[in-house]
């Protein structure tokens, strides 16, 4: 269900790219929904939506830099909490909250940054859900959530997203890079990022069967590991209160680097030594309290370290070991 569709907003004369159509629909479509059927979209000038306009693609809707910028498209929701007030150095919503539209998202199609662009960037929500949508070859990143400039960033659910890089010379990027809290992320893959999940602000952020890996992406140079490997790092929790629930660290330097207080529950980690890494690290936890549970840690490779940190502040139950680790490991 949608209230316009791109159909009818084609290029004009003398348009040489699809954003300009885009954003005439998007102006168009003031808090109402916007179909983007399928087709390849050339963005030559970043797409900026404050409008409150939702965006529903079909699957094979490309939205493709062909330009440098900084995302293909940034999203600002602050509108949809009208009535903004400064309290104590940071802009609240009013206690109007039926004046509030809860119900913003974006669904389907595909971002692609082409080397050229992050992805998209999500700013100012009051939850916000993101499902079944794919991130190609995102520059520094796929999904950007509370950039420069945004205000109040919480609640967005995101479902079934896909990142992907198939280019060389995009090492250091992230899949997801996130500042926002009260988040839920739920079944997203991420597949050569240099980070996957890099969590840096907020807290209490939930992440549930999200799976992270690398390698396919040559090596820069000869007799270099694969480039999306090199100081590689599946999930970077600096977010408190964070649990992670049936993830998979998947061919990463380090597995999970963890700075504030975090829980592990189910998860693993296993390094394809297909890929010829060594020298890994599950569990580097540089700051906070931790909790690893029914866990299954792996040993591919002919070095590697479960764990470093402070065991005062671990709590290791019921996991499962495979390999010729140390039996004094923990």
């Amino acid at each position: 269900m949608y209230d316009l569709t791109l159909e009818n907003f084609p290029r004009l004369e003398g348009e040489a790219s699809d954003d300009f159509r885009i954003m005439r629909a998007v102006s168009a479509c003031e808090s109402g929904v916007l179909y983007i059927p399928k087709g390849i979209y050339e963005i030559a000038n970043m797409l900026e939506i404050t409008n409150c306009c939702s965006l529903l693609l079909h699957k094979s809707a490309v939205l493709k830099a062909v330009k440098d910028m900084l995302y293909v498209l940034k999203y600002d929701a602050a509108l949809s909490y009208p009535d903004l007030q400064e309290k104590d150095g940071y802009l609240m919503p009013s206690d109007d909250h039926d004046a509030e539209d809860w119900n913003l998202f974006i669904k389907g199609g595909v971002f692609d940054g082409a080397g050229m662009a992050g992805c998209v960037c999500l700013n100012s929500f009051k939850h916000f859900t993101m499902r079944d949508s794919s991130f190609r070859n995102g520059k520094n990143f796929g999904l950007k959530i509370e950039d420069a400039g945004s205000t109040w960033t919480y609640e967005l659910v995101a479902t079934n997203l896909y990142f992907k890089c198939t280019m060389p010379g995009l090492g250091g990027n992230a899949g997801i890079s996130s500042n926002g809290g009260d988040s839920h992320f739920i079944d997203c893959i991420v597949v050569d990022y240099t980070k996957g999940f890099e969590l840096l602000g907020g807290g209490s952020n939930r992440l549930t069967r999200c799976h992270v890996w690398g390698g396919p992406i040559k090596p820069r140079n000869e007799g270099e590991l694969p480039e999306m490997l090199i100081d590689s790092v599946n999930f970077l929790i600096d977010s408190g209160d964070t649990i992670l629930t049936d993830c998979y660290a998947d061919t990463g330097k380090t597995g999970y680097l963890i700075k504030n207080s975090t829980r592990m529950f189910g998860c693993s980690y296993f390094n394809n030594f297909t890929y010829k890494m060594d020298d890994v690290t599950v569990i580097d936890h540089v700051a906070g309290k931790l909790l690893v549970s029914g866990g299954m840690f792996r040993k591919t490779s002919p070095v590697a370290t479960l764990y470093k940190g402070d065991k005062k502040e671990l709590i290791w139950q019921d996991n499962i070991l495979d390999g010729d680790w140390e039996p004094d490991v923990i």
